[in-house]
């Protein structure tokens, strides 16, 4: 009788360690090639269409910022949320960047190996809807004192040229801009700088301008995107209604700041289906110590 009760008791320590209960912080996906997640994001992100084209800004830091568990934690997040592209910034590993690549199925990513460079830009792209047309290769890669205000030497704009399965091509420029007051002049320079390239060589293409601008769209004193929102004929921040409306849903919640953001040109005003921040900390709370302190940020646009 005895050896009964023994083993329901041990089924029913079994049955709590796997279901968990409502007080249980939760730790995140495991760690280790091969560890199954324990708890998942999937109720903090969103469905994704195969008739829609999904791009995503997300700035992971300093990836990977954490010794054990990033890449595993980022891993899942793409695989759960599976979107079609992936603008990246921040990486300093590049190794560990290419591992990530390497356990992410139909996935394919590159990272621009500047050296010197500890905050590298890169792409990730799902191989089944994405074709890499051009690039990525580095803008303004000369070395003249215009540049190089506006730009760091091994952060210069990534370019990507990309078809959708559907057939729709989309011309991808990924920044990472001068952080912090007192270099707002850069990140003016930089915005000037990136507009008349677009006004000179991608006039009538589709644009994606897109990444961690880390400054805010709706400064009414000094905005130093602004020669973007007076050509509104040309151009839209498709994330302006998230930079207006309640903090609690912008991209950097530690500040909190709407600072990452997606611009996009007059040919895909009318295909945008949406734009959105995504909250993957509200599911797993060691998120922000383990894959970011940024939200990715997402667009969805109609292929058809």
């Amino acid at each position: 009788m005895m050896k009964k009760v023994k083993h329901l008791w041990f089924l029913s320590l079994l049955f709590i360690a796997a279901c968990g209960g409502d007080d249980t912080p939760n730790p995140g996906p495991g760690t280790g090639p091969g560890t199954q997640p324990t708890l998942v994001y999937q109720d903090c992100l969103v469905s994704v269409s195969d008739a829609l084209l999904e791009v995503v800004t997300w700035n992971i830091k300093n990836f990977p910022v954490a010794a054990e568990g990033t890449v595993d934690d980022v891993r899942v997040i793409i695989e759960e949320f599976n979107p079609d592209v992936i603008a990246v910034q921040e990486i300093n590993d590049a190794g560990e960047f290419g591992r990530l690549v390497a356990e992410l199925d139909d996935w394919e990513g590159q990272v621009i190996n500047v050296p010197g460079s500890s905050l590298r830009l890169g792409y990730l792209y799902k191989t089944t809807e994405i074709t890499v047309l051009s690039g990525p290769s580095n803008l303004f890669i000369e070395d003249t004192p215009e540049f190089n205000n506006a730009f760091t030497s091994v952060r210069r704009p990534l370019h990507m040229k990309i078809r959708h399965t559907s057939g729709v091509e989309v011309d991808l420029i990924n920044v990472h801009l001068k952080c912090c007051d007192g270099s707002e002049d850069r990140r003016r320079s930089a915005s000037e700088l990136i507009k008349q390239y677009i006004d000179e060589n991608l006039a009538d293409k589709e644009v994606i301008l897109l990444g961690d601008f880390n400054d805010e769209i709706v400064d009414s004193r000094d905005n130093v995107f602004q020669n973007f929102i007076n050509d509104s004929d040309n151009y839209k921040f498709s994330t302006m209604p998230i930079a207006q409306g309640a903090d609690d849903n912008w991209s950097f919640p530690s500040w909190p700041s709407m600072i990452d953001h997606i611009l996009i040109t007059n040919e895909l005003f009318e295909s945008e289906v949406n734009t959105q921040v995504l909250r993957p900390g509200d599911c797993v709370d060691t998120y922000p110590n383990r894959v970011s302190d940024h939200r990715p940020v997402m667009i969805s646009l109609q292929t058809q």
